[in-house]
C-alpha cells in the first residue's frame, strides 16, 4: 500500500452509488488508472469542480492491492471553451474515448499523453475541430503502429493515393496543429483524409 502523486487527464467518469464517483485518469507514466472518489457527488465535497470530464489535474492517490482511491485533487486546466462550445466538447470527448480504448494500466504513455494535451490545446484555441480531430487520429495511429509507412504506402491497400496526399500525411505527422491548420485543403483532400482514418478505425480497439 502506498501513496502516489501523478498528473493526469480525466477521460471518463461514472457515478457509483449515491455519493461516489469512479474516475478514469490517463497518465503519462502509468497509462489508465481507475480510481474511486469517495463522497465526490456531495455538494460539500472537496472534489467539487475538479473531477469534471476532460480536466487536467494533479492527483494524490492511495493505492491498495486491488484499487486506487483519490485522496487529493488539484485542478490544473479545465479548457473553458469545451464547456461553452458543444462542438469542441464533442470532439474532445471523442478524442478521450479513443485514448481510453487504446491504453491499458501500467504502461509508459508519455508520447500519447503529450499528443492528447496538444490536441486538447488545439481544440481550445482554434475553430477547425474536424481537421484537428482527423490529424489527431493520423498522429495516434502512427504512434500505435496502425498507420502504414508513408514511404511504402504504394505497397499497401492505399496504393491509389497520389503524391500530393502522401506529402499531406507526412506534413501532418511532422508538424504541430498550428501549422497543420494553415494548410489549404481542397475538398478531395478532406474526403481522402477522412476515408483513410475511417479505414484505419477498423483496427482501433473501440
Amino acid at each position: 500500500m502506498k501513496n502516489l502523486k501523478i498528473q493526469g487527464i480525466i477521460i471518463n467518469k461514472r457515478a457509483v452509488g449515491e455519493h461516489d464517483y469512479s474516475v478514469t485518469i490517463f497518465t503519462p507514466f502509468y497509462g489508465k488508472i481507475q480510481a474511486g472518489a469517495r463522497g465526490a457527488k456531495q455538494i460539500s465535497s472537496k472534489f467539487t469542480g475538479h473531477l469534471d470530464l476532460l480536466n487536467i489535474c494533479d492527483f494524490q492517490l492511495y493505492q491498495s492491492p486491488k484499487s486506487y482511491t483519490i485522496t487529493e485533487c488539484s485542478l490544473k486546466s479545465s479548457f473553458p471553451s469545451f464547456r461553452e462550445n458543444l462542438g469542441k466538447f464533442y470532439y474532445a470527448s471523442e478524442t478521450a474515448k479513443i485514448i481510453k480504448a487504446f491504453e491499458t494500466e501500467n504502461e509508459n504513455c508519455e508520447d500519447m499523453y503529450s499528443l492528447l494535451i496538444q490536441t486538447f490545446d488545439a481544440f481550445d484555441k482554434y475553430n477547425c475541430e474536424n481537421l484537428v480531430f482527423e490529424a489527431f487520429k493520423i498522429k495516434l495511429f502512427n504512434l500505435t503502429g496502425i498507420m502504414p509507412d508513408i514511404y511504402c504506402i504504394e505497397e499497401t491497400e492505399f496504393g491509389n493515393d497520389d503524391l500530393r496526399f502522401k506529402k499531406l500525411l507526412k506534413f501532418i505527422l511532422t508538424n504541430n496543429y498550428k501549422d497543420i491548420l494553415r494548410l489549404s485543403l481542397n475538398e478531395n483532400d478532406k474526403i481522402t483524409l477522412e476515408n483513410l482514418t475511417r479505414s484505419l478505425n477498423e483496427y482501433c480497439p473501440i
